[in-house]
């Protein structure tokens, strides 16, 4: 992976972290969504499905938000 690709994954990452965090799942998608192209772009293809996974987890949350919102307060 290119310095600057990888670079641009970190950042990606440590935004998604961001976002996970403050339980901001809409911002999850769309910063998964990103990161993922750029993750195929490097061509890594176990942390490109990873990304996918955590995508549609994002997906679901914001479907089932009472869901969620039960887990987390466990």
């Amino acid at each position: 992976m290119p310095l600057s690709m990888n670079t641009t994954v970190d950042a990606l990452i440590d935004a998604v972290n961001v976002e996970l965090e403050a339980g901001n799942w809409a911002h999850v998608v769309q910063l998964t969504a990103v990161l993922y192209e750029a993750v195929v772009e490097a061509g890594d293809a176990q942390l490109a499905e990873l990304v996918q996974d955590l995508h549609w987890i994002a997906n679901d949350a914001l479907a089932h938000p009472l869901d969620v919102a039960m887990v987390v307060q466990g």
